[in-house]
């Protein structure tokens, strides 16, 4: 089993690399004012994710729990296939990309384990409070992204996966707030 610091040393890495490639995508479309503040916001929330998770790393090492075997456990090879998709999906978006392209980037990132991940990060430290804000915002940026893929790309089962993605992180949000 790996450290809870390993562990989040490597979530806070998959996480800035997810923030990077919807950066590349806010520059790819930048000249869309629609589609730009729409990369800019997924990015600013998968800043947010990184900033939440360094303070949880910053409390645990404070309490001295850093070195403690993680309650989340992902094998290596699981890490390796996610650090995959993002170096993928970073070369994608230093573009020239087609938005169909990215959205169904954003989709593949989205239902990848690393959301999963975080929560399921911010859940083990017991922090309920940040846990239902991940997933409040969770929830919206995916019903943004589902509207994306309506408004710009019209792909059925592109916009199925979504929003089932979206169906299944307002459950997890259903469960945690009833708590």
């Amino acid at each position: 089993m790996a450290l809870m610091r390993e562990v989040m040393a490597e979530t806070i890495a998959l996480e800035r690399k997810t923030m990077a490639v919807y950066g590349g995508f806010y520059r790819a479309f930048g000249a869309d004012s629609r589609l730009r503040d729409f990369w800019f916001a997924m990015a600013r929330d998968e800043a947010g994710h990184v900033g939440a998770l360094e303070l949880v790393a910053t409390l645990l090492d404070v309490g001295g729990l850093l070195e403690r075997p993680s309650p989340i456990s992902l094998d290596d090879q699981t890490f390796e296939r996610l650090r995959e998709l993002l170096d993928r999906a970073l070369r994608d978006s230093a573009g020239p990309i087609q938005i169909e392209r990215a959205l169904t980037i954003a989709v593949e990132i989205e239902e990848s384990e690393i959301e999963d991940l975080v929560g399921d990060l911010l859940a083990a430290v017991q922090d309920e409070r940040e846990q239902q804000r991940y997933r409040r915002l969770l929830v919206h940026d995916l019903g943004e992204l589902s509207y994306m893929i309506e408004h710009y790309c019209q792909d059925p089962a592109l916009l199925h996966r979504c929003d089932t993605l979206v169906n299944r992180h307002a459950e997890a949000l259903r469960q945690v707030s009833a708590r």
